[in-house]
């Protein structure tokens, strides 16, 4: 157990919603979840708001992660919001806040968000999101340019000219 998060009551308790956002990305980013390798931006910005999550595939598919330690129902909208350009969109809380909001399992799968619950430990898919079409394809195409643009400053070796290999995923 880290400084960041203690155990009460038999659930773990994050320190600060930044705490709990660092400990997914960093499960995230082994590749140590259903998502498998991806390449990772934190809180991009797309103009309507941020994301706190932000995650392609090397198929170019975007998933979006909205992260909160209770408020599950603030994350749902900007979740929804984002399926607007991202391929998939998915709320991530705390397991015990994830046992609440599976009360609204139909509202999830209506809107085609998913639910993830995480203990910091492990990642669990509880509602799987829908594949959504893009409605803001600019939007969709401006994530893919940055990420693009963080590949290419990933892969060139400075002074060599040469293109060095890609790791897996980036933060």
């Amino acid at each position: 157990m880290t400084q960041a998060a203690s155990r009460t009551g038999g659930r773990t308790e994050f320190a600060t919603e930044a705490d709990f956002v660092e400990r997914f990305v960093g499960k995230l980013s082994k590749g140590r979840t259903s998502f498998g390798k991806v390449q990772i931006t934190q809180e991009w910005d797309h103009r309507a708001g941020f994301v706190d999550v932000l995650a392609r595939h090397r198929r170019k598919t975007l998933v979006a992660f909205e992260a909160k330690l209770d408020n599950w129902k603030r994350a749902f909208h900007q979740a929804y919001r984002s399926t607007a350009y991202a391929n998939k969109s998915y709320v991530i809380v705390p397991t015990h806040v994830a046992n609440r909001a599976l009360r609204d399992r139909d509202e999830f799968e209506l809107r085609g968000v998913g639910l993830c619950s995480f203990d910091g430990k492990s990642v669990q898919v509880l509602i799987e999101a829908s594949e959504q079409d893009a409605l803001l394809i600019w939007l969709r195409e401006q994530a893919h340019e940055h990420f693009d643009a963080l590949e290419d400053e990933l892969a060139t070796e400075p002074g060599s000219g040469r293109r060095a290999a890609l790791p897996a995923m980036r933060i």
